[in-house]
């Protein structure tokens, strides 16, 4: 018999490459959808009424900002009016309470919290 065929070493060659080719499109594709698919709720009139309410009123707001492109820094008049279990149960993550400036973290986009929250007060 005559061999007319590519060696069995090229062809090997060749599906290994194709083979790497469509992990690595696979994995750019699983890349891409994880950075733009992260998860967040829709920040509504309720979730920011809500978490106004949690802080004392709109009286009790004196300024907001955000730190690290997520913590949401919120300073309040009086700590009394607080209502940390109801911000708690908002947060992603933990309250913290520093002087009168209350620390907490959301899924949400907290640059649209504080420009929603600045709307208001």
């Amino acid at each position: 018999m005559s061999n007319t065929g590519l060696p069995v070493g090229a062809l090997i060659g060749i599906i290994a490459g194709v083979v790497a080719l469509i992990l690595l499109a696979i994995l750019i594709i699983f890349l891409l959808k994880k950075k733009n698919s992260k998860p967040k709720v829709k920040i509504n009139e309720e979730f920011i009424n809500t978490l106004i309410e949690y802080f004392g009123g709109v009286a009790n707001i004196n300024t907001v900002a955000t730190e690290n492109g997520g913590r949401l820094n919120i300073t309040v008049n009086d700590l009394d009016l607080l209502n940390t279990d109801g911000i708690k149960s908002l947060a992603a993550s933990g309250v913290f309470i520093t002087g009168n400036t209350v620390k907490t973290l959301y899924r949400e986009d907290s640059a649209t919290i504080k420009m929603e929250i600045e709307k208001r007060i």
